[in-house]
């Protein structure tokens, strides 16, 4: 089972965008491999006053459970985990960040999580 996360960049190359100012994001699943699955263009939203104006970005990721991003501020990335979203702030070579995500299984506690939950939601059904 893989992950779907997104990377702020500018390039496609490196992870290089603060979160506010992110007008691009590349979305790749990750769980064996990082498998690329597509570019896509939002309109950055930085206000660093007022995190709701976030929701036109996250609207856009809305499928992806998990952020990586160059930096973010403290209210954002409450906002964004508020909104069950995981962020971190990492900057770099995105396909070593990758890379590093799949040789030591980063993420598999996400999907552990995911299983529990949709598990209750079975027994509660």
């Amino acid at each position: 089972m893989s992950v779907r996360v997104a990377f702020s960049t500018t390039e496609g190359t490196i992870v290089d965008e603060h979160f506010g100012h992110a007008l691009y994001w590349d979305i790749y699943d990750i769980g064996e491999e990082a498998e690329f699955v597509e570019t896509r263009k939002v309109k950055a939203q930085c206000s660093c006053h007022d995190p709701k104006i976030f929701d036109i970005m996250l609207s856009s990721l809305n499928d992806c459970s998990v952020l990586f991003t160059a930096k973010i501020g403290e209210s954002a990335a409450a906002y964004v985990i508020k909104k069950g979203k995981r962020v971190f702030e990492a900057a770099g070579d995105l396909y070593a960040i990758t890379k590093e995500l799949v040789d030591k299984h980063l993420l598999d506690s996400l999907n552990d999580s995911k299983n529990k939950q949709n598990e209750e939601i079975r027994r509660a059904s």
